[in-house]
């Protein structure tokens, strides 16, 4: 059977339809819920380097295994391993062996400040990391 393109418009037109709505329900679907991740408004949404970063960061203000930096930010071992080089490397993080030879890795004043500008960026873009769109209410008080 032969389609003239008269019928391969209609039908791409069809398809064209089909697949609007069903992204639309999709994106209605997993749109702003409340995650477990306080850097993620979205339930199933990729995080970007600079979120992941900023995420290690605030993770390691007090001071954190690399273990529980891994866990916390829910990356791999090989992940982990390659943004704790690249944090240390360019001053953002600092690790620090505690007495009996654990490596304990902390944010850097370099850091902190990157904190404060990622999260202003955040205010001014409207995707406010403390405060939940829904009720207003801050999610750290």
């Amino acid at each position: 059977m032969s389609l003239n393109s008269y019928q391969i418009m209609a039908l791409i037109k069809i398809l064209r339809g089909q697949l609007f709505v069903k992204a639309k329900k999709m994106v209605a679907m997993f749109a702003v819920g409340e995650s477990g991740s306080s850097r993620s408004p979205a339930k199933f949404k990729n995080r970007n380097r600079m979120e992941i970063v900023a995420n290690l960061l605030t993770i390691a203000k007090t001071g954190a295994l690399k273990t529980h930096l891994m866990y916390k930010a829910n990356l791999s071992y090989v992940m982990i391993t390659e943004y704790l080089d690249y944090l240390q490397s360019s001053g953002l993080l600092r690790g620090m062996v505690i007495h009996d030879g654990t490596k304990l890795y902390q944010t850097s004043e370099k850091g902190l400040r990157y904190i404060d500008v990622y999260d202003s960026l955040q205010d001014i873009a409207g995707m406010s990391v403390h405060m939940n769109s829904r009720s207003g209410k801050d999610l750290l008080a």
